[in-house]
Order: C-alpha cells, then sequence, then structure tokens
C-alpha cells in the first residue's frame, strides 16, 4: 500500500490518468491525498470531479481544501459578495459552476467539497494547501491555527492562500506539503517545507510525492484548460 500526494490539479484529469497509470495506482491498496485545487481552469472539470467523488466513495481519494474550493463555497452561500471574484477569467470558476449545474449529483458533490479539511496529517507530514500560520514570535507554523487564521473582511483561511514569504515549518518537525505555489521543480524549498504544486493548468507538468519513499513523479502534457 502506497500513499501518494498530488499538487493541484484544477480539473486536468488526463494528465491525472496518465500519472496514476505511471506509477500503477491501485485504487484497491493505495491512496491519493490532493493538497487542493482540484477545480476550476481545466476543461474537464466536470469528469474530474466525478472521477474523485466516486473515488472518495470507494476509500482511494481525499483531498484538503484549496483557495478555490474555499472561493467556490463562499460563492454559493454569497454570489453578490463573492461573484466578481469567482467569475473572472483569470480565476477561472465558470468550468465548475457549468459542471455542477449540469451533474444530477451536483449538490452532493458541493455538499462532499465543504467537508474537505483545512489539513490531513499522515504519519509524519502534514497536507496544506498554502502554509500553516505563523506563531507569532517565531519562525514556524502550527496546525491549531489553520481554523483561527482568518481574513477579518472575507473570512477566509490564511492558510489556503499563503504565498511566500509567508510559508512556515511546522513547530514539531513534521514536514509540511503544500501546493499553491507554483514551482519548476518539486522539492523541499527549505527544512521541513515540501513544495509540489507544478502547475498542471498553465505547464502541462503534474506531480505526485509519494510519501512512503518521499519520491517524486510527473508526467508532461498538454493542458485542457476552458477559453
Amino acid at each position: 500500500m502506497a500513499t501518494y500526494v498530488v499538487g493541484d490539479l484544477h480539473g486536468q484529469l488526463h494528465l491525472l490518468k496518465e500519472l496514476m497509470e505511471r506509477i500503477r495506482f491501485d485504487p484497491k491498496n493505495d491512496r491519493l491525498i490532493s493538497v487542493g485545487d482540484v477545480i476550476d481552469r481545466g476543461a474537464d472539470t466536470g469528469a474530474l470531479l466525478d472521477t474523485l467523488f466516486d473515488g472518495a466513495e470507494s476509500g482511494w481519494f481525499s483531498a484538503v481544501k484549496g483557495n478555490h474550493e474555499e472561493l467556490l463555497l463562499a460563492y454559493h452561500r454569497r454570489p453578490e459578495l463573492f461573484g466578481n471574484n469567482y467569475l473572472d477569467p483569470g480565476f477561472g470558476g465558470r468550468p465548475t459552476l457549468s459542471a455542477l449545474e449540469r451533474s444530477k449529483r451536483g449538490k452532493d458533490m458541493l455538499a462532499w467539497i465543504e467537508t474537505w479539511p483545512l489539513f490531513l496529517e499522515s504519519g509524519d507530514f502534514i497536507l496544506v494547501h498554502g502554509s500553516l500560520p505563523r506563531i507569532r514570535g517565531s519562525a514556524f507554523g502550527d496546525i491549531d491555527l489553520c481554523a483561527l487564521r482568518r481574513d477579518p473582511e472575507t473570512g477566509f483561511h490564511s492558510c489556503l492562500w499563503a504565498r511566500p514569504p509567508e510559508l512556515y515549518p511546522s513547530f514539531d518537525q513534521r514536514e509540511v506539503v503544500s501546493g499553491h505555489n507554483i514551482v519548476s521543480r518539486p522539492g523541499t524549498v527549505r527544512d521541513g517545507l515540501i513544495m509540489i504544486d507544478t502547475g498542471a493548468y498553465r505547464s502541462g507538468i503534474l506531480t505526485m510525492l509519494r510519501l512512503d519513499d518521499r519520491s517524486f513523479h510527473q508526467v508532461k502534457g498538454k493542458p485542457r484548460v476552458e477559453s
């Protein structure tokens, strides 16, 4: 049994399928965890959600929320407040909205995304989309702050939106695996911080990290985005 963590997918189902075939992913024994931003931008977002929704029901897939999932949920609660941001072409929310509206399971999928946690723990690893919030007065982060640190205006969680230099390792020396911030090469950017988002929707490069042996696995193809 192996546990894999995949970088930001943004609807790139074809890349995920190719990478799962390359690593010989076994849904009966292996597990796949997303670091968030499964949705938006990609033309195949609906088919990707279908695949992963089934995967979650079968027990081989799980995910943490990304900032794109957080804004999607905020849009559904208050479209008049968050519509301009979520529907902005640069943010790329329309493929997700169209997919959820067309799908008979759209409401169930939205409720499922709502259940995704802000972080997951797996052995010596912590998985979070952006970064653990910093413990004041230190250079380290803490998972217990993920639910507490929010933007005062939007209510968004800082752990889903963090950008450099606001990226922090965990105080307890567990390694933090994150997406959100695109890197040209996945790996340890500093002690205790592993970044795996290689910008699949833009570069066509999708990355997975196998936690069991800390090995990286990639495919490269042509991104499929909705124009």
